[in-house]
């Protein structure tokens, strides 16, 4: 009998939290979004990632890592290239943690407003990634590695922004040894 009002009493609560109209933001790491994110970090140990970028960014795009704004595809690609190309070679993501948060229209976004009064057309999502970053300096030859934290925001199958934050100081080293090599 104990067992029985106990039943009743968690399916109550369930039904209850379901009709209360709370936000009903969830979260996956095995669905198509994580599984396009994760090629994206795989093609990005290949010497020309750009070839896939071509097809993972929408044209307008806007990038920042840590405190710098790229704007567009077409910039940000060049970053990309100058970085496969000319500053680090053997780039891995080792360790590499995706998931993605598909938020609800009720969740609150900033400044007290939710997602669906800040983007009443379209659905919220956000894919989160973790992992190291190593490679070798093409330059200095010195072994580069360092976490990273990276947010892709999607809408209709593209990412239109992007975050990246991690600590920049061995990629300004390289840069610094490419330009007084040059």
């Amino acid at each position: 009998m104990k067992k029985i009002i106990l039943s009743l009493l968690s399916i109550s609560l369930f039904f209850a939290s379901t009709l209360s109209g709370e936000e009903k933001s969830y979260l996956k790491t095995k669905d198509a979004i994580s599984e396009n994110i994760k090629k994206y970090f795989d093609s990005s140990s290949d010497e020309q990632p750009s070839k896939f970028a071509e097809t993972f960014y929408s044209d307008d795009v806007e990038v920042q890592i840590n405190d710098v704004i790229i704007k567009g595809k077409e910039n940000y690609i060049k970053r990309l290239k100058m970085i496969h190309q000319e500053l680090i070679k053997d780039m891995k993501f080792e360790k590499l943690h995706i998931h993605t948060n598909y938020f609800s229209n009720e969740a609150i976004a900033w400044d007290g407003k939710t997602f669906g009064e800040i983007r009443p057309n379209e659905k919220t999502i956000w894919t989160n990634a973790w992992a190291t970053l190593t490679g070798t300096g093409r330059v200095t030859k010195k072994k580069i590695s360092f976490n990273i934290h990276m947010d892709f925001r999607t809408s209709k199958g593209k990412v239109v922004q992007m975050l990246a934050f991690y600590d920049p100081s061995q990629m300004n080293e390289e840069i610094k040894a490419l330009e007084a090599s040059k």
